[in-house]
């Protein structure tokens, strides 16, 4: 049974540590305002800078979130689909990887507080919640990062959405399913074709986790082309999986 007494010391003593400290937004750094906004309470990002991180409103592709055409009366079909064969069945972005969410997505890269990748989190969750929840996965596992970059940039972003999607949702996660092989070269610079090439075999799934006939909900911080979730969804369904969707904060205009 909850004290009343020690909630309310809890909440003076969160009180009062506002008043010496006052809150500031992860995005911009300024002060709130005001605490009574529960939504900012929570992402850490302010109602301003939420307004410049509106979420997808137009068509995009089921399979990999890339925009298609607006046909009234019809699907456009993807481009990038026909030309590659993609192993997840799903992609949801949160937004397009260009302006304001760029600039906060390579931020939360070198970010080691981790504020920022939680903020995002918070926001991917409150805009897709719902989405996530239609897809019912039974698991949800970031996208792996080698020991060594992670110990180089002292963050793992994908890891930090995983677990806030995860404590949000209910759903359990698993944050060391996938393991990288080596420390790959950047996905950044190369051509398409390069990209798939760069990543395959590169992923493997632990031995201590069954995944016979999982739904698996993949979390990277960006989509460019798919080679790497792709790939990590390869490796899934080889091990058991029978669906893996992947869940993206940014989607790039153009892959």
């Amino acid at each position: 049974m909850t004290n009343p007494q020690a909630t309310w010391l809890r909440h003076a003593g969160s009180r009062a540590l506002d008043l010496l400290f006052p809150p500031n937004c992860v995005a911009c750094g300024e002060d709130f305002a005001t605490t009574a906004d529960t939504l900012t309470d929570r992402t850490g990002i302010c109602l301003s800078c939420r307004e410049r991180l509106p979420p997808i409103r137009w068509p995009v592709c089921q399979r990999c979130a890339a925009r298609v055409p607006d046909i009234p009366g019809c699907t456009a079909d993807c481009a990038h689909c026909r030309e590659d064969k993609l192993w997840f069945d799903r992609a949801l972005a949160l937004g397009e990887y260009e302006g304001f969410l760029q600039e906060l997505l390579l931020r939360m890269k070198r970010d080691r507080s981790e504020r920022l990748a939680r903020a995002l989190g918070e926001l991917l969750f409150d805009q897709l919640g719902d989405a996530v929840q239609e897809l019912k996965p039974d698991l949800i596992a970031p996208h792996p990062m080698h020991v060594l970059r992670r110990l180089t940039r002292g963050t793992n972003p994908p890891a930090v959405v995983a677990e806030v999607l995860g404590r949000r949702t209910g759903v359990p996660t698993a944050p060391w399913l996938l393991r990288r092989r080596r420390n790959t070269p950047l996905q950044l610079g190369l051509s398409r074709p390069g990209r798939f090439r760069n990543v395959r075999g590169e992923v493997t799934v632990r031995a201590s986790y069954s995944l016979e006939a999982a739904h698996v909900l993949l979390v990277d911080d960006i989509l460019t082309t798919g080679a790497s979730c792709s790939e990590a969804a390869r490796v899934l369904k080889r091990s058991g999986a029978a669906q893996v969707s992947v869940i993206v904060i940014g989607r790039t205009t153009i892959g």
